[in-house]
């Protein structure tokens, strides 16, 4: 299979690919935004199941996006990553949602602690759909003891699963300083876990 990287510069072909078709539909080829939606939808609606954890949920935010992405169409920036502004449309609509009190949050995050919470959440049972969603109050709760790199980090490698060298550059961060900023967000998110779990 050949690779991914079309240039030296690590300049994803998917990436221009979508750019290129944007372009096209912002000069009127609605032909180009059905093809967005048709190749984008899966991931975008993957990445919004790991925010929410809820199918129907992250088929809604989808779909939000792309009525956003349609109506915003004109400030794309050709020079931009089409991919990368659509997901930072969805990422906002997620973390909109994960501020409602009532939602459910779901994460997958490296820690062996928030793993096996997380795991032994069932569906379905009452009192184990309550403590899923108690569970999730106190993630989103700890999520906000991280510094904003550690953050920005731990969401976008760990909630969106991205590859780490393509975080590391959108963030302006060396692929180390990711490595070492995640693993401290890791172990800070898992201290504040269990002493919110220690402390009921």
């Amino acid at each position: 299979m050949a690779a991914p990287w079309s240039n030296h510069r690590g300049v994803h072909l998917e990436d221009r690919e979508y750019s290129a078709l944007a372009v096209a539909y912002q000069r009127g080829d609605q032909a180009s935004f059905r093809r967005l939606v048709e190749r984008l939808t899966r991931p975008l609606m993957a990445m919004a199941y790991r925010y929410t954890g809820d199918w129907e949920w992250a088929r809604d935010l989808t779909q939000e996006t792309w009525v956003k992405v349609h109506s915003r169409i004109h400030q794309f920036d050709p020079d931009r990553s089409f991919r990368s502004w659509a997901f930072a449309i969805q990422r906002n609509l997620c973390m909109d949602h994960l501020r409602r009190a009532w939602v459910r949050y779901e994460s997958v995050p490296g820690d062996e602690i928030v793993r096996e919470r997380c795991e032994a959440s069932g569906v379905g049972n009452p009192h184990q759909d309550l403590e899923r969603r108690e569970f999730h109050e106190r993630l989103l709760i700890a999520l906000g003891e991280l510094s904003e790199s550690q953050r920005q980090v731990f969401v976008r490698v760990e909630l969106e699963q991205n590859d780490q060298r393509e975080v590391a550059r959108t963030l302006g961060m060396k692929h180390a300083t990711l490595r070492t900023t995640l693993h401290f967000a890791r172990k800070r998110l898992a201290a504040v876990l269990r002493y919110m779990e220690e402390s009921l």
